[in-house]
């Protein structure tokens, strides 16, 4: 007697295979891998397109690159670029790399705890971390130096191009050391608990974020004691340190006090502010001198952005946000303002910036000298003019005492700060039309029934609700106002002696017309840091400031 196989029967190893992913575990681990493999082409264009850069970018910055890749310069570019507040600025990234290691760690310790597992049990991970941060430092490696592996195997340095291959596997033990690792961790749960918490990535933000610190910590000291001023260069530093203490003592005694009750706040408060006031003082005082060795161009840099982005964005908000109230209002052609007041914001910068060159030229029959001289004052030179703006036209309008008002923006920036605000007052304004669109109307039929006015409902209703929209407008409008670069391109003059190139023209001047590729991207990165930081500020402030409906 034969026997046939029929076709709905399988091999006893397929249904083994097919049994495991029916499974309350296979159906999770075939969920998650369905998961990442969706995932995987954003992943893919995240780090092809935003984390790749800044690491090459990084990489580039620690040499001498001149289109291609020159010898080995470290740190020297930054600190050419910033002087000897350099090697605060990389203790700055360590301590934040240490935080963060340091805050991974406890978190995953913290969720052991409320899984009622053994302290030690987040350590347990660290045996599959070790491959896996080992694999994804050779992929880093190797992608970052993807456009220099000749130059680096002719000086000998093929070690630092990283392996691929032998990163994958690298990472593929870790994984499948991480499953054993895992089950070891559920024998040891509580039965009341049904799933336990992975904490592989925790691990590895542990491994990368600490081993980072200390490689960066240990090569800025490095680089500090084989510096030829390394005695001046201690002594600039605790000077600089001594200010920063002040500032940050007196930022604390602030918060503290903030949070008090009692009249002791009034008190807390002015203390702080004195200190705060005196610390200031004080860094500007001895800056002249901490910034010596450093180049003169790149911060003053920063410094026209700084005063671009201080006097842009709170104008271009306050008057964005008063617009949208009154088109949100129902009178007669709403629909016709909102497109007048969009129309400089879908025009062509280069074109607009054109304009503007035109109405703010130094002859005296341009628009802004005309009505320069039709409110009683002088024609000015405008975009040609690198003194402080408040001087000049202090002085164009008979002030005397305004020749020793010798600060804030030049006039010729101030120019550029007034066709930003034109430009980007309609793109803000319609945001905040839909921010005024999301609030319910019964919150505003409520305060008119208890008795509010327009003034009262606009600060008690309208202004807190739109808080979400205020924070989005106010995060893209300052990393906008450090990234700006086609208009004030267009705008700058030779005549104003660089009072008007921001940092991103004072990088592409040195990129592409000097050709000092590392030295740019140096002063590039100090910059992203710098946006990065001023993000997460403002990030820790909406945490208490922006309600949410």
């Amino acid at each position: 007697m034969t026997t046939q196989t029929t076709a709905s029967q399988e091999p006893p190893t397929a249904q083994t295979k097919l049994g495991f992913f029916k499974t309350r575990r296979g159906r999770a681990i075939r969920e998650n891998l369905t998961a990442y493999l969706f995932l995987s082409p954003a992943l893919f264009i995240v780090f092809t397109f935003g984390i790749f850069p800044i690491l090459f970018a990084g990489y580039v910055s620690l040499y001498k690159w001149r289109i291609k890749q020159n010898q080995w310069r470290g740190l020297d570019n930054y600190i050419n670029a910033m002087g000897d507040p350099a090697y605060i600025f990389f203790g700055v990234i360590v301590l934040a790399l240490v935080f963060v290691g340091i805050r991974a760690a406890y978190q995953a310790s913290k969720r052991a705890k409320e899984n009622e597992l053994p302290y030690y049990t987040p350590l347990l991970s660290l045996i599959p971390g070790i491959p896996i941060t080992f694999g994804l430092v050779q992929i880093l490696l190797a992608a970052i130096t993807f456009f220099a592996w000749e130059e680096a195997i002719e000086a000998g340095e093929a070690a630092r191009l990283g392996n691929v291959g032998l990163g994958v596997a690298s990472i593929i033990v870790g994984l499948l050391i991480s499953v054993g690792t895992q089950n070891f961790i559920r024998r040891m749960a509580p039965r009341s608990h049904k799933t336990v918490p992975d904490f592989t990535v925790p691990a590895v933000t542990v491994l990368l974020t600490l081993g980072a610190a200390y490689v960066l910590g240990r090569f800025t000291y490095l680089t500090l004691l084989t510096s030829d001023r390394f005695g001046i260069a201690v002594i600039r530093l605790s000077y600089l340190l001594g200010a920063l203490a002040i500032l940050v003592v007196g930022f604390f005694i602030w918060r503290w006090g903030s949070q008090q009750q009692s009249n002791f706040k009034l008190i807390l408060s002015l203390i702080a502010s004195a200190i705060m006031i005196g610390g200031a003082v004080w860094l500007a005082n001895i800056w002249p001198v901490i910034s010596m060795d450093s180049d003169p161009d790149f911060y003053q840099s920063l410094s026209v952005t700084m005063w671009y982005s201080i006097a842009t964005v709170p104008v271009q908000l306050g008057v964005s946000m008063v617009i949208a109230y009154l088109l949100y209002q129902p009178i007669r052609g709403r629909a016709f303002f909102r497109i007048v007041f969009f129309i400089p914001y879908i025009a062509p910068a280069v074109a607009t910036a054109g304009i503007f060159q035109a109405m703010f030229s130094l002859r005296g029959t341009s628009l802004a000298n005309q009505l320069m001289v039709l409110l009683g004052g002088e024609p000015q030179r405008w975009l040609h003019e690198p003194n402080a703006a408040l001087s000049v036209l202090g002085q164009a309008f008979g002030i005397e005492a305004a020749a020793n008002w010798q600060f804030g923006p030049s006039l010729a920036l101030l120019v550029v700060i007034l066709y930003n605000i034109w430009v980007y007052v309609g793109y803000d304004t319609v945001i905040f039309l839909a921010g005024l669109g999301a609030i319910p109307n019964t919150l505003y039929e409520a305060a008119r029934i208890d008795g509010a006015g327009r003034w009262s409902i606009f600060r008690h209703v309208t202004f807190p609700l739109l808080s979400p929209t205020t924070y989005f407008l106010s995060v893209i409008s300052v990393i906008g106002t450090f990234k700006a670069f086609n208009h004030i391109f267009v705008l700058r003059q030779s005549a104003a002696q660089g009072t008007v190139d921001a940092a991103s023209v004072h990088f592409f001047v040195t990129f592409q017309r000097a050709s000092r590729f590392g030295y740019a991207t140096s002063m590039a990165i100090t910059l992203f840091v710098v946006i990065l930081t001023l993000y997460l500020i403002q990030n820790r402030i909406a945490e208490r400031s922006v309600h949410y409906g």
